[in-house]
């Protein structure tokens, strides 16, 4: 058991470096835009930077789920990449279809590695609300700052 958790805490470790280099490049990312900006931007744009940070967000999660994936299949536990990515990811979010399991002296990686994703995706949810905060936040106040005035 200490052997699993041990690996458990060593991905753990990997997940959570990923993360947090991968969500400040996507911080960074949205201050340097948000500097470029301009009061000609409309929504569409608005959303558009929305979207690519989700779409990072999920590119990123994808990234940590293989990194579990690989090590099961590098570690010998299931029998190629597609299957340890496929069971990775039912058990990063959560799913946990139960088709595809760890042999059982090692099945305790599947609820850690649960776990981690759904601190990940916490971690994940904090940032896309900080960004549409920035972004919508912005527009809404000049909105309610021209009613104002105009009153």
């Amino acid at each position: 058991m200490i052997a699993q958790v041990a690996l458990a805490f060593g991905l753990a470790c990997a997940t959570v470096i990923l993360h947090a280099l991968g969500t400040l490049e996507a911080i960074t990312h949205l201050a340097r835009v948000w500097q470029k900006r301009n009061a000609s931007h409309g929504p569409m744009a608005s959303s558009w930077q929305i979207a690519r940070i989700v779409g990072l967000l999920l590119l990123l999660h994808l990234l940590e789920a293989a990194t579990w994936g690989g090590s099961y299949w590098l570690f010998g536990l299931l029998p190629d990449f597609e299957t340890a990515l496929y069971f990775s990811i039912t058990s990063y979010t959560t799913v946990g279809y139960g088709d595809v399991v760890l042999p059982p002296t090692w099945r305790l990686l599947g609820p850690l590695e649960a776990a981690v994703g759904i601190l990940m995706f916490g971690w994940s949810t904090g940032i896309m609300v900080a960004a549409i905060t920035r972004i919508h936040g912005e527009r809404l106040r000049l909105r309610l700052q021209q009613v104002n005035d105009d009153d």
